[in-house]
């Protein structure tokens, strides 16, 4: 038995160098033939770790269904290590708060503070950071921003835990939405010292630098416009996986559109939509869209870009063109499209911050509309 021990521990390796090269399906794979090894061996443990590195994988491949079936295996494996058992409770976690009712998340948050007072862990901080998520997801950034500093001030450098990069990427996010500029900045350059080594770790660096930018653009208006790195990142990312498809990708596809819209770079916005289309499969990419749309009308009206999710405001009084109707009405389709999902999403979690965001891009549209 023991001579089959190195394949089992080969497996695992070629799982962790996919993860950390950005292939999340692949991972999968080899974690799954790592389970079916880890059973034959009757090696308990390393089969339920196997599933847990499995179910994290094909979510961040985009396969929630299957992961939360090889996570929920791995919660109900008797002989699962109880770091390993509190790290599927977390992810499973993760994944509800995209899929579940606000309700739901906290009764899972409620268990998982109940367990650990029973077996009197020291890992609050992982849940302290759910906590800020589910805020976060509510349109509630002020609470969202006490739960995560709190999760970050606690952090502890032993499993189960979350990377540094995952904490900070969160506080950056919510810099950004409270447009705390100079916390936003300094949160930003503690992530990219961190030198990450995953492909997922370095594109949150990258996105929380494309944030920095949009905030100095707006608060710093004529100084921003001599650092062209951000700008030069997002084209270049969008250059380099152009086809590649990957689902968890589109945060980042998104932000890096939104960063050349705000540059007025629209040809290579129409190569990157030319050769893969963003649909509006949820809210935030219907809402995107829409922000798109918009922004071209603005260019053709010769008014200046805008960012509506850092609260700037623009001149909306200028010519109409008739050439921009067809713009003005994709926007609105769009947006009608993020009311929907809106709409879903302020159920769910129980807000009303998704129709408040939409309404107030109807508004802008409005007077748009109106100058037209």
């Amino acid at each position: 038995m023991n001579l089959d021990r190195p394949s089992l521990a080969h497996l695992r390796e070629r799982a962790t160098q996919a993860r950390r090269l950005g292939d999340y399906a692949q991972a999968a794979q080899w974690e799954r033939k790592a389970v079916e090894l880890a059973e034959t061996l009757g090696l308990a443990s390393e089969r339920a770790r196997a599933l847990l590195w499995e179910g994290y994988s094909l979510r961040q491949a985009g396969d929630d269904d299957l992961a939360l079936a090889a996570l929920l295996q791995a919660l109900n494996a008797p002989a699962i290590d109880p770091g390993d058992r509190f790290s599927a409770l977390i992810t499973v976690l993760h994944i509800s708060l995209e899929r579940k009712s606000a309700d739901f998340c906290r009764v899972l948050l409620a268990q998982g503070r109940r367990e650990l007072a029973e077996s009197r862990q020291p890992w609050s901080t992982l849940l302290d950071f759910l906590e800020g998520e589910l805020a976060f997801r509510r349109g509630d950034f002020a609470t969202a921003w006490d739960w995560q500093l709190r999760a970050w001030a606690g952090r502890r450098d032993a499993h189960p835990r979350l990377t540094p990069a995952t904490y900070l990427w969160a506080l950056c996010r919510t810099a950004f939405h409270r447009r705390e500029r100079s916390e936003l900045e300094g949160f930003t350059r503690q992530l990219s010292e961190l030198r990450p080594n995953s492909a997922l770790e370095r594109q949150l660096a990258m996105r929380a630098q494309w944030l920095v930018w949009r905030a100095q653009r707006v608060d710093q208006a004529a100084e921003v416009h001599a650092d062209q790195v951000p700008v030069a990142q997002a084209q270049a990312f969008l250059a380099q996986r152009t086809g590649e498809g990957k689902p968890r990708d589109f945060g980042t596809r998104l932000e890096a559109l939104r960063v050349l819209a705000l540059m007025g770079d629209w040809d290579r916005i129409d190569t990157a939509l030319r050769h893969e289309p963003l649909l509006p499969v949820c809210f935030e990419t219907a809402l995107g869209l829409g922000d798109l749309a918009i922004s071209r009308v603005r260019i053709a009206r010769g008014l200046p870009a805008v960012d509506d999710d850092y609260g700037e405001i623009g001149v909306t009084a200028a010519p109409a063109a008739d050439s921009i109707a067809a713009r003005l009405s994709e926007a609105e389709r769009c947006y009608q499209d993020a009311l929907q999902w809106a709409e879903e999403q302020d159920q769910r979690l129980g807000t009303d911050w998704y129709q408040a965001t939409v309404d107030q891009r109807l508004t802008r549209l409005a007077l748009l509309l109106e100058r037209g």
